[in-house]
């Protein structure tokens, strides 16, 4: 990854935080990029406290031509928080404020 810039050379960065209460009661809304190496993502996942369940959305606009596809970026997003939020809920914690994470 290059350090000047914050974007891998190769793969994907997930750089996700949480976002104030703005979703249903008991959702958890997180907001940020998927960092591509030409190119910045903006990603939204939602995830339903109750039931666990993740969905995530992406700027399809701002993937450059073949680059990764968005069915793909949102779904890893979504893997991701859920794996993030599920950890925090078997150990009763809070859900982390922030998920950074890696994909090759």
């Amino acid at each position: 990854m290059t350090q000047s810039a914050g974007r891998p050379s190769s793969g994907a960065r997930y750089v996700l935080e949480q976002t104030d209460a703005e979703g249903a009661p008991g959702e958890f809304v997180y907001r940020g990029l998927v960092r591509l190496p030409d190119a910045d993502v903006p990603v939204e996942v939602r995830v339903a406290g109750a039931v666990g369940a993740a969905t995530a959305t992406v700027d399809a606009a701002a993937v450059p031509p073949g680059g990764p596809r968005p069915d793909d970026l949102s779904r890893t997003a979504a893997a991701l928080v859920r794996s993030a939020t599920k950890a925090a809920d078997t150990h009763a914690r809070r859900p982390p404020r922030k998920i950074v994470r890696w994909r090759g």
